[in-house]
């Protein structure tokens, strides 16, 4: 991983978790599931990263939905905001690729005008 990846990672922990100790679990969690939601939609699961970290976000969801349970409150407020962190991860790493994709798909289109001149 990148460093400019994980240090984007422990921004937005940094940021998520100064918001988790005055939010119950349940709203959490639900946030968190609408960024693994968010990152199914822009295609998470088809970049090899950004899957990865989709796959830890629904791992820590349903595990933090066991904590939740057991009554282990703290704990599962922990693990959701990771997750949230790893589903807002999976979104950024795909976009990433998408703009790097379109900017090599440019950068062949002008290489090409300039052999044609």
């Amino acid at each position: 991983m990148h460093a400019s990846t994980r240090l984007l990672g422990f921004a937005v922990l940094a940021l998520t978790g100064a918001c988790a100790s005055h939010n119950g679990p349940g709203a959490a969690s639900a946030d968190a599931k609408a960024a693994i939601s968010a990152a199914e939609a822009v295609g998470a699961q088809s970049e090899p990263q950004a899957a990865l970290h989709l796959k830890l976000a629904r791992d820590q969801t349903a595990r933090a939905d066991a904590l939740s349970r057991d009554g282990k409150d703290e704990e599962a407020r922990a693990m959701i905001e990771r997750a949230k962190v790893d589903a807002e991860l999976a979104l950024v790493l795909t976009r990433d690729a998408s703009v790097r994709a379109q900017a090599n798909d440019e950068a062949a289109r002008v290489r090409a005008l300039e052999q044609s001149n």
